[in-house]
């Protein structure tokens, strides 16, 4: 029944677009071909593939997905491999935004909605490729076969920085590839291959809005192609900039899903089921624009613009924390970042002679990214501010007040408007050097060599953050009896020169120079360098040695890699934090490592290597028999050793058998490897404020993370399989479904705020030594990277495409799809955690267009469906909460591009509309942190989005 209704919402969707479209890129369920190996210097460890294929323009590629050179055998890994005209079509801004459209980047980053509070990872403005949502550290990102220095704490890297406008197409292999490639390809690899062989000049101008008028962008592109002395010498050079303009948290976004949001709290009342209870329009309960007085007899009042009291309106639903409704203030973020981008690259290649190619390559990419992300808050039992009677702000009548009801002092909880937003600056610049060979010893055996040197500087700072001295100094006010001004009463012992009062009472109370005093700019400055050398031989045994179809192939080779972090920051988030000689502070903060209120990044350094040797084989086994057009074996092994952990091996084995034209079956299994990054080992603690809900109760809890040198590199065991259809009584059409499952073990993180406090409920003591209760409504939890014990992912991959003339043009329609049958991690010493059917992994997912082209236009039309989900996998409502099911999803766009053909050259005006029915996102509010958006990424923040430029090439 639920299937038919499903079913029925679909048919009815696609009926306003007329089909279901499918993003037109190239087919990846298609037939090894026997062509022609790399070009030299470019696409170096690009290689012939299972899924070699024809593309748009019938051009034969060759596709990466086995170290092993030219050689007609088809090796068994899945590939996708993604046209850049095409994910251009689909997504005119930016690459990495038509990637993240295929169902198997559903858990990616997106930059243009950022929506985190923290700025300690680096990542904000930042494109980060997820495959299968199991980080976007497990997936290898390459350039033209070579690795790309980290750009952020985790170690991904952002696309961004890639030279888009000199990218051909883009590689993705969906299953593990360490052996071959080397660590951090337990999900997969995505690589970017250049087109070196560019000649003459292209460029772009494009822009974008969304419907309710905010996220703007602009962005240009020039890219430069010329040959010299009869071909030998090849130039391609590019560069880029766009801005995005974002969307803070003070803005007016014109969507009620963000400006009346959703989340969780626990019940309030005790021993009720259900025990969490989502609620619309959360606002805070402990806190107000103008300041809420949350303990004594005065309990429940706020104070108004002239600093008198009025009663504060709870809403219809009060927590310990938060409330539906009333006049608490909101505790969402900001929802996208302002950015300006701007990269530059070049590649030159020469052939010394007919044997010999010489290449070189560099380039430099800046980001910058400012994010108005919060609004200041000292609410809570680590934040709230005590008030003494003396106060000298304190408004007369009040005064009155406590004294006849002999109240010495009382609890404010306060959201500071005055305040600046908090802003989360990302400033990353990349430099990147590259150069390198490719020899031919003969007419099959070639050596292929480079080194390359990368760099990434982060100035990473959260810009005005309360000084928890200075704040606490400043709201103390009291009438300095000598002269009768107003002035903070610790400098009356000769403490904290400089301090300026600070008036509370009433929104609109601080003056500007209170506000100058108490705020500064907690950041680091972190510089990651990488430095790999590599060196793979190629080549096959010949006729001599065979079975009989065909040459055996070989690779082997050697790579070393160096990884180094150092990480500088500012000096008060170094001190220890001390309130000698203030009064009204909450205990436990006291001797607190970072005297502002969150962030507080320490000082780091460190480094490993990495040594790699590793071989490959392939073998053709039959030709032409009687049950096999072809049978062929591929197999790898690869020995790393780890300067941090030691020797670790890598391997895999598989196969494909053709049976005839029409079918091919193909299987992987394989043993993959992830080791710690640089920053998962040696990263000084940070800190962060949150929110979760501990003994039945929302507490804040004071978050600290830091590195762990003892870890071990995570292993994964990988297997996939699956079939390919070209049905010769259909012509043009093709079909794929595969079959993976992914299986960590010792996975490398750390488990969420909440997760650590159920875990620890559940019996897991462990956990529970990390949680230190330090006060009413307060607790701290130490969070160190872990080797979990696993996380499991599986499920299946499919595929359907067809093309075909019609009329003057060509239609074509694609389907990819990827349906889960597991998702879930598990910590040491407690049951799995499942993540199957969250919003980043629903059971569900398809991305389906149709696109019909002539010869001076085209139309596409697609649609996006992400799948119903939970809001928390592991409850179940009705019980655990009382809303846990998020609806399905779908989003359709239309893309239009028309040639002109003027002054000799090409150019395409284009204008495409994402998200054509302005979609919201779905409720997906869970336990808000201090500063949480209302949605996940895996959906469509901005609405409506219009995109139109100009592309030109002569």
């Amino acid at each position: 029944m639920k299937q038919g209704k499903l079913l029925r919402r679909l048919a009815e969707r696609t009926s306003v677009v007329a089909l279901s479209l499918a993003l037109p890129l190239v087919p990846a369920s298609a037939w090894a071909q026997e062509t022609e190996g790399p070009a030299p210097g470019a696409a170096a460890e690009s290689a012939t593939a299972s899924n070699t294929t024809a593309s748009s323009s019938d051009e034969a590629i060759v596709v990466t997905g086995t170290r092993l050179g030219a050689s007609g055998l088809n090796t068994p890994t899945p590939v996708t491999v993604a046209g850049s005209e095409e994910l251009k079509t689909s997504a005119p801004l930016n690459l990495a935004d038509g990637l993240n459209q295929l169902p198997v980047f559903g858990g990616s980053t997106k930059a243009g909605q950022t929506g985190g509070g923290s700025v300690s990872t680096g990542d904000n403005g930042q494109n980060l490729l997820n495959l299968r949502n199991l980080g976007s550290n497990r997936n290898l990102v390459l350039l033209d076969g070579r690795r790309l220095v980290a750009t952020n704490q985790a170690g991904s890297v952002d696309v961004n920085t890639i030279p888009q406008s000199l990218v051909s197409r883009v590689e993705v292999v969906t299953g593990g590839a360490s052996a071959a490639y080397g660590s951090d390809a337990v999900a997969g690899v995505v690589n970017f291959v250049l087109d070196t062989k560019f000649e003459g000049v292209k460029g772009e101008i494009n822009g974008g809005i969304s419907t309710h008028g905010d996220a703007e962008a602009l962005g240009t592109s020039l890219a430069f192609g010329k040959q010299f002395a009869e071909g030998r010498v090849r130039l391609i050079a590019s560069g880029e900039y766009s801005r995005t303009n974002g969307i803070g948290v003070n803005d007016d976004t014109h969507r009620t899903w963000y400006e009346v949001p959703y989340g969780q709290i626990a019940n309030p009342v005790t021993g009720a089921t259900p025990g969490i209870l989502v609620i619309p329009d959360i606002r805070s309960s402990i806190g107000s624009y103008g300041g809420l007085i949350t303990n004594t007899a005065l309990a429940g009042m706020q104070f108004m613009l002239d600093g008198s009291l009025a009663p504060f309106n709870f809403g219809t639903l009060r927590g310990a924390t938060f409330q539906s409704g009333g006049d608490g203030a909101k505790v969402n973020n900001g929802l996208s970042p302002d950015q300006r981008r701007w990269n530059v690259f070049g590649h030159l290649e020469f052939d010394a002679d007919d044997r010999m190619t010489f290449f070189v390559e560099g380039g430099y990419a800046q980001s910058k990214s400012r994010h108005q992300a919060f609004i200041t808050q000292h609410v809570g039992g680590s934040g709230r501010f005590t008030i003494f009677r003396e106060n000298a702000f304190l408004p007369t009548a009040v005064r009155d007040q406590m004294a006849t009801a002999n109240i010495q002092s009382i609890q404010v909880g306060r959201f500071f408007n005055e305040f600046p937003a908090v802003e989360n600056e990302n400033n990353t610049r990349v430099a990147r050097f590259s150069t390198g060979f490719l020899l031919k010893l003969s007419d099959s055996w070639k050596i292929d060599a480079s080194y390359s040197y990368g760099q990434t500087k982060q100035h990473l700072y959260q810009n005005n953050r309360t000084n928890l001295r200075r704040v606490f100094a400043a709201v103390d006010a009291v009438v300095n009896p000598a002269n009768g001004q107003i002035v903070c009463r610790s400098t009356l012992a000769g403490l904290d020169a400089g301090c300026v009062p600070l008036n509370i009472f009433g929104e609109g109370a601080p003056s500007q120079a209170a506000i100058d005093w108490v705020l500064g700019d907690s950041g680091k400055d972190l510089t990651l360098t990488q430095k790999v050398a590599q060196i793979t031989v190629t080549g096959d045994l010949g006729d001599k040695f065979q079975l009989g179809a065909g040459p055996i192939s070989l690779a082997a080779g050697f790579e070393y890699r160096q990884e180094s972090a150092r990480q500088v920051s500012d000096a008060v988030s170094q001190q220890i934090l001390d309130f000698t000689g203030i009064r009204g502070f909450p205990a436990s903060l006291q001797g607190r490592l970072g005297v502002y209120q969150s962030n507080n990044p320490q000082p780091l350094r460190g480094s490993y290597n990495v040594k790699d040797f590793f071989a490959e084989i392939g073998i053709p086994i039959l030709r032409d028999f009687a049950i096999a057009r072809s049978l062929d074996f591929n197999g790898a092994i690869r020995r790393t050793d780890y300067s941090q952990s030691g020797l670790v091996t890598t391997w895999k084995l598989g196969g494909t058998w053709d049976l005839n034209d029409d079918i091919r079956f193909r299987y992987t299994r394989s043993r993959d490897i992830r080791g710690p990054n640089v920053l998962e080992l040696f990263n000084s603690q940070t800190q962060v404020t949150q929110n979760v809900i501990y003994g039945g109760q929302t507490v804040q809890d004071l978050v600290i993370t830091s590195g762990n040198p003892n870890l071990a590199p995570e292993k994964a065991d990988t297997t996939t399989f699956g079939v390919v259809l070209r049905p010769s009584f259909i012509p043009g059409f093709t079909a794929s479904v595969d079959r993976f499952d992914i299986k960590i073990q010792d996975a490398i993180g750390t488990l969420t705020p909440q997760n650590t406090v159920r875990l620890c409920e559940a019996g897991n003591q462990l956990l529970c030594d990390q949680i230190t209760v330090t006060g009413p409504g307060t607790i701290t939890i130490r969070q160190q990277t872990l080797n979990l014990n696993f996380a499991k992912v599986a499920g299946w991959d499919f595929e359907l495409g067809y093309r075909r003339p019609l009329f003057d043009g060509t239609i074509s329609w694609r389907m990819l799809g990827t349906l889960l049958t597991k998702a879930e991690s598990q910590a040491l010493g407690s049951d799995p955690i499942p993540t199957l059917g969250s919003p980043q992994s629903p059971h569900f997912r398809f991305t389906s267009s149709l696109r019909y082209a002539t010869d001076n236009w085209n139309v596409t039309l697609q649609e996006r469906f992400i799948g119903k989900s939970k809001i928390d996998p592991v409850l179940v409502e009705g019980v655990g909460t009382n809303l846990n099911s998020i609806k399905a999803i779908a989003y359709t766009d239309l893309s239009f591009e028309y040639k002109l053909g003027l002054m000799g050259g090409e150019q395409k005006l284009f204008l495409s509309v994402n998200n054509l029915f302005n979609t919201s996102p779905p409720i997906s509010g869970g336990n808000p942190t201090s500063f949480s958006v209302p949605a996940n990424q895996a959906y469509d923040f901005l609405g409506r989005y219009f995109a139109a430029g100009v592309r030109f090439e002569f």
